[in-house]
Parts: C-alpha cells; sequence; structure tokens
C-alpha cells in the first residue's frame, strides 16, 4: 500500500445533517474527529462538505475548517434539506465535474467511520479491478455487528433489509441468466453482505452509475422518497444489476451511535421503503414478494417482542399490499417450534 497513491486517487464526501437540537459544541467535535488528519489521504480539493439543510451547522464546520486547515475544501449549503441520497449525489457530482479522481468515499459526519480504515476499502478495489478487468466496483465498509450501534430493532431491520435486497438481486438478474458476483463478500460469515452501511468506497465509474440510478430511481418511484430513505439501497442494487461487484472489508463502528437521524420510531420509512423499493425495481409481485418477504423476515427475533412484531406486521402488510401479495400470517403463538 501507497499512502501517497491513495492520496492521489481519492475524493471524499461527507454529507452532513444534525438535528437543530444538537449542541453546536458536539457538531462540532464530531465533525473535527471526522476530519482530523484527513491530509494523510485526501488533496484539499477533492474533499466536498454537503450541508444538507442544516444551516445551524455552517458555523461549526467553518470553526473545523479552520482549525485543520481545510481552505481549499469544497462545503456545498444547501438551503432545502434533500436527504442523504441528495447530498451525497449532489457531492459526488461536484467532485467528477471539477477533478475526476479515480475512487470516491463517502463518509458519514458523526465519526463513525475511521480514515484509518479507508486504506483496507481502497486496496481491495484496486485488487477486483486488476483481478477481474472491471471499473464497476464498490466496496463496503462492513460492521461486525449490527445491533450495538445500531439498537436491538434497527440491527434486525437492517439485516431483513440486507436479505431482500439481495434475494430481490439474485431473482432479477436469474431472469436473465445472470448471478451476483459476491466473492469478495464471502469470508464474512454466511450473513448477507452490509449493503445499509454508510462507508462505502467507488470507483468513479460506479459513482457516476449509482449517481444516474439514484436520479432515474427517484423520479420513477416518487412515492418512495428514495432520496430521502433509498441511497443505501439504490447504491447497491444499482451496482448488482448493472453487472459490477460489490466487495466488503471490516471497520471499526461505535459501540453506541451518539447521535442519529433515524430512531427506532423512523423505521417504517427508513426499511419498508427500501424493501418495497427492491421488490418494485426487481419486478417481484403476487406470491413471490410475499414468500422473498417472509423468507427474509421469519426468522427475525422482532417476532418475540409484541411491539415490535406489531411493526413488523404493519410493515409487511403496507409493501405487499401495494404489490397485490398480502396475506394474513396465521395466529402460530401456539405451535411448536
Amino acid at each position: 500500500m501507497n499512502v501517497k497513491t491513495i492520496r492521489q486517487t481519492v475524493g471524499m464526501v461527507i454529507p452532513v445533517w444534525f438535528s437543530p437540537e444538537t449542541p453546536s459544541e458536539q457538531v462540532e467535535q464530531l465533525l473535527f474527529d471526522t476530519l482530523e488528519d484527513w491530509d494523510v489521504f485526501v488533496m484539499p480539493e477533492r474533499v466536498v462538505i454537503v450541508l444538507d439543510g442544516c444551516e445551524w451547522c455552517l458555523e461549526p464546520i467553518r470553526q473545523v475548517q479552520k482549525i485543520l486547515q481545510g481552505e481549499c475544501w469544497s462545503i456545498v449549503f444547501q438551503e432545502q434539506n434533500t436527504g442523504k441520497g441528495g447530498a451525497v449525489v449532489k457531492g459526488i457530482e461536484r467532485l467528477l465535474h471539477s477533478d475526476q479522481p479515480d475512487y470516491i468515499v463517502v463518509r458519514d459526519s458523526d465519526n463513525d467511520h475511521w480514515l484509518t480504515d479507508l486504506p483496507k476499502l481502497w486496496q481491495l478495489a484496486k485488487l477486483i479491478e486488476r483481478e477481474r478487468q472491471t471499473d464497476k466496483v464498490l466496496v463496503i465498509g462492513r460492521r461486525n455487528d449490527l445491533h450495538f450501534p445500531m439498537s436491538f430493532a434497527r440491527g434486525q431491520w437492517e439485516r431483513i433489509t440486507d436479505e431482500i435486497l439481495l434475494e430481490a438481486a439474485k431473482f432479477a438478474l436469474a431472469k436473465e441468466g445472470k448471478v451476483p458476483d459476491l466473492t469478495f463478500c464471502s469470508f464474512h460469515n454466511f450473513e448477507p453482505p452490509d449493503f445499509l452501511s454508510g462507508y462505502k468506497l467507488f470507483t468513479a465509474q460506479s459513482a457516476k452509475l449509482v449517481c444516474n440510478a439514484m436520479k432515474e430511481e427517484n423520479q420513477k418511484f416518487p412515492e418512495l422518497d428514495l432520496m430521502r430513505y433509498g441511497w443505501e439501497g439504490v447504491s447497491c442494487l444499482s451496482i448488482l444489476l448493472g453487472n459490477g461487484i460489490i466487495a466488503e472489508v471490516t471497520r471499526m463502528t461505535y459501540r453506541r451511535q451518539p447521535v442519529t437521524g433515524y430512531g427506532d420510531e423512523a423505521i417504517a420509512n427508513l426499511y419498508g421503503r427500501q424493501i418495497s423499493y427492491a421488490l418494485k425495481r426487481c419486478g417481484l409481485r403476487d406470491q413471490t414478494a410475499r414468500l422473498l418477504f417472509d423468507n427474509a423476515s421469519r426468522r427475525s427475533l422482532l417476532w418475540t417482542q409484541q411491539q415490535h412484531r406489531k411493526v413488523l406486521q404493519e410493515v409487511r402488510r403496507q409493501i405487499l399490499s401495494e404489490l397485490e401479495a398480502f396475506s394474513e400470517i396465521p395466529n402460530d403463538e401456539s405451535r411448536f417450534f
């Protein structure tokens, strides 16, 4: 690994949004921790920070920029909040139009995505490009566990969503006589890839692909508000269905996130919309959609707690009703296991 080469080839996009209730001092500290030592891996003109409709974050980022000597960073302020997808697309397009880096890494603004993990993502992307002779590569920073940082409920929902994204992609590809290349995801146990991890490194070609797909899919499915809720799912499905390769390396993560824009109360929107998108995008309806959803969800521990079971049943009803696939699940509380 050559750190100098990484610095010469990588651009970085950081979408920023913190609740107005988050103290300014905490915002500044998290942004500082996220960007500290940025110049080891990225040139200043290739750092793009997108403030997504959060004017109250402008002063903290300016303070961090001054302290870390990032005068040449591109700080993009969007007056209207567009969601993570909208912010990331804006940042990627700014990089591609101005400097054309070979790779673009997307990192969150709360210090959950360590810069020291970046070389591992970059190295694997280089390896795949060389071995597979393709420029459509996405490398995910995989988390060791979903429940500690995300909470029990969100960890379970992420597991369900990951599996549905994968199985829906397999279904769509199988109709074309293809299967997804998951060779570089197969070393991390028997779980599906960590599609919903926010730490992602794209080749320039895959970044263009997902930006175009994000805009097209958002227009195609306006009811899902994919710019706000669907960035992770749309980007991964676009790569898989576009004959690209998704890979994973294990990364560091919080044991418990210090801040989040998505609490347990947002589960139906955050995960339900991405599941609905995957089923619609891949052409699943009727019994096929129902079986795929139930295959992924029925093993979930969400069924063991009444409040989570109720949410799961409501999301299931809403998604499958739209696909003309809904049927009631028999009351199986007294069945033997």
